[in-house]
């Protein structure tokens, strides 16, 4: 659906050239929400107005429904930019019009019927739920309120794409959680293509499929977001992972085990489990248990979910004899969890 072969984009400075954005080969497919996660600075905002040519970059090719936008001449980016819906972090809504003339608009300059306008507006409405807010002015909208007309406006012209920039940030974890949820409802409903870009992983977490990890201008990791959540391998991956993280495994009793003699010690393994979809609620420490003369003891553990799918860790005691121990976090790895022996 969306594909980045080689852009850069340099800006001219003071008349020095900065680097915004180095070699970025990316792949986003139909259909999918695909979120772009880095620090101020990094080159997401640069990276999702390249999408849709607000920035021309510097080189390469964004190619989007098998059009390559960088090719085409201004007219013909005018009608392939109606395909691309794009929501901000400052709403940017026209204060002076009605919350109608608003989603109007764009369907105005795209010369639409008057009775096409009215039942595309009005259909708009009812699908961000704001039907009886019609006649009133965004000064009257809580942020909230606003962000979802700017969802009704990018979708007016009944686009393939929506780009979300920051779309969240400006707004209050309740309400950013009802504008994921109205965002994942219209991906779900259009069969939309969202790229989302923001500094928050529980955004990442909660709505995307896939998400790369930008950092100085390039794409240093990237992935389903379940196994980059997981098994993050990047130091910044790592961070943003730990900006959501509700394990929080208490250090000493790690330091209870190490104190130990070293003779008891070797019969007490202590390991950390992660799990992921359908294993989540499969009975494999029973069915371990069943086959292998060892104990386990929970010490810590989580159940969570990503997008749609469960997650969960385990900080399990595995008693028994060492090679027993062995066997029993080989099996729990054939079952297809990930095991980390802790100590």
């Amino acid at each position: 659906m969306i594909t980045l072969q080689n852009v850069r984009k340099d800006y001219l400075v003071e008349k020095k050239s900065i680097t915004a954005l180095k070699k970025i080969d990316l792949t986003i497919e139909r259909g999918e929400v695909f979120g772009i996660i880095g620090h101020s600075g990094a080159g997401k905002s640069t990276l999702i107005r390249c999408i849709n040519l607000l920035e021309k970059p510097t080189m390469g090719s964004i190619i989007v429904d098998g059009q390559d936008l960088t090719r085409l001449s201004p007219s013909q980016l005018q009608t392939a930019r109606r395909e691309i819906g794009m929501i901000f972090q400052h709403f940017n809504l026209l204060s002076s019009a009605t919350i109608y003339e608003n989603i109007a608009f764009p369907l105005r300059l795209s010369k639409r019927s008057k009775s096409e306008i009215d039942k595309k507006v009005r259909d708009l409405l009812e699908l961000v739920g704001l039907a009886d807010h019609a006649k009133k002015y965004p000064a009257q909208l809580s942020g909230g309120q606003k962000q979802r007309v700017g969802i009704a406006r990018a979708l007016a012209n009944d686009p393939k794409v929506l780009l979300c920039d920051e779309a969240t940030s400006a707004l209050d974890p309740m309400t950013t959680q009802s504008i994921l949820k109205l965002l994942s409802d219209i991906n779900k409903k259009l069969g939309l293509t969202i790229v989302l870009i923001t500094h928050e992983m529980h955004v990442i977490r909660e709505i995307c499929d896939r998400v790369g990890v930008i950092d100085g201008g390039e794409i240093v990791e990237l992935g389903p977001v379940a196994e980059v959540f997981l098994n993050p391998k990047q130091s910044i991956t790592q961070e943003f992972v730990e900006q959501v993280s509700d394990f929080d495994f208490p250090e000493e009793l790690l330091e209870q085990y190490k104190k130990m003699p070293a003779p008891e010690r070797a019969c007490h393994q202590v390991v950390q489990v992660s799990f992921l979809g359908d294993t989540t609620f499969q009975p494999v420490l029973f069915q371990v248990l069943q086959s292998l003369p060892v104990q386990f003891n929970i010490l810590h553990g989580t159940i969570n979910r990503i997008k749609d799918t469960p997650f969960g860790r385990l900080v399990l005691e595995i008693t028994g004899e060492p090679d027993d121990a062995r066997d029993a976090v080989k099996h729990l790895q054939e079952r297809g969890l990930r095991v980390e022996v802790l100590l």
